[in-house]
């Protein structure tokens, strides 16, 4: 195998195409993934483009799950000339919609567990007999 690295500009150009995928990447070249590795790690300059081509392919899968999240609408133009929405070409897909409310949407409170800091953790407060009979008695006038 060939492990001669590329000209920057040609590798740039294929690692957008493979979409950042070092396996892909590799196979084009006629390499080993190790040796697209090797390529990453030792020139700052190639990682810049891999980095690159990966962010690409992130933005490109956001913006498909945007669409997937929003729907594709059938939209007709009714007899007073009004455009109209007349139902779903691609109906909104609901785990589309919880995976990015779950991922992107964690400080607004879209999560099935709550993750704690330790460093920022609550310390629980065991009350005394007399603490606990005088918080009971507060709470009795309001629990009517």
């Amino acid at each position: 195998m060939n492990s001669k690295k590329p000209d920057l500009e040609l590798f740039a150009k294929i690692a957008m195409q493979c979409g950042g995928i070092i396996n892909d990447i590799a196979l084009r070249f006629h390499v080993t993934r190790k040796t697209v590795a090797h390529w990453r790690d030792t020139d700052q300059r190639y990682r810049a483009a891999l980095d690159e081509a990966q962010e690409a392919t992130l933005d490109l899968c956001e913006s498909n799950l945007r669409k997937l999240i929003a729907g594709v609408p059938a939209i007709e133009v009714n007899e007073n000339g009004d455009k109209v929405f007349a139902g779903w070409i691609t109906e909104p897909n609901l785990t589309s919609i919880i995976f990015y409310l779950k991922t992107k949407g964690r400080n607004r409170g879209y999560v099935e567990r709550v993750e704690v800091d330790n460093g920022d953790a609550i310390k629980p407060k065991t009350l005394t007999k007399k603490e606990a009979a005088e918080l009971l008695n507060s709470l009795k006038g309001k629990c009517k």
